[in-house]
């Protein structure tokens, strides 16, 4: 499913939490980019889709809730 399943609004709220807890530090451009790749809200290590849950509690989180465990 990647990429696809999250809306337009939820991109733009995900955006706007990465600006807002990461204003004026070196690593807000990489979490934007990664907020615009396919691979973003994939988890890196078993390659499942991370909840948006998750990803708007913490829209830098890279791994799922089981893999996180």
């Amino acid at each position: 499913m990647h990429y696809h399943y999250f809306t337009i609004e939820q991109r733009e709220a995900l955006e706007g939490r990465i600006r807002e807890s990461l204003a004026g530090r070196p690593e807000m451009d990489g979490a934007l980019r990664r907020l615009h790749s396919p691979e973003f809200g994939v988890c890196e290590a078993c390659g499942a889709d991370i909840p948006y849950r998750r990803l708007a509690a913490d829209p830098l989180a890279s791994r799922c809730p089981a893999c996180r465990a």
